[in-house]
């Protein structure tokens, strides 16, 4: 919702997801998001990267 962006909840939804996983000992996180969505700046500022890409041609 519009009226929540920019307050930082996302970031610490996510690191609090992050390290809880660290802590349970896991040594990668994968996610999927689709082309032009806004959280993809996020992930990349928590430091996740491009590491794959899938493509599809519509008929």
């Amino acid at each position: 919702m519009e009226e929540y962006r920019g307050n930082g909840i996302s970031k610490m939804l996510m690191s609090a997801g992050i390290d809880h996983l660290k802590q349970d000992g896991y040594s990668e996180i994968r996610l999927s998001a689709f082309a032009g969505n806004q959280a993809i700046k996020l992930y990349k500022k928590l430091g996740f990267s491009i590491r794959t890409v899938t493509m599809n041609l519509q008929l």
